[in-house]
């Protein structure tokens, strides 16, 4: 799971990094929260906010698939 931010400096490399990883086969999911910063689910300020949840639960539900 690649998960990026729009307003990330880093963005284009995880989009990059998750489209190599497609084009080696590797299954891989990858998303954009749009109007957010890089470690957004790290930061106190935004732990709140609908895209830090959003991504808690998301990366919670791919690793419980995955891992199961």
């Amino acid at each position: 799971m690649v998960i990026t931010a729009e307003a990330d400096v880093l963005r284009d490399e995880g989009e990059a990094y998750a489209a190599k990883l497609r084009a080696a086969d590797v299954p891989v999911t990858q998303v954009r929260y749009a109007a957010i910063t890089h470690d957004f689910v790290m930061l106190n300020t935004l732990h709140d906010t609908n895209a830090a949840k959003s991504a808690v639960a998301q990366a919670i539900t791919t690793l419980t698939q995955a891992l199961h």
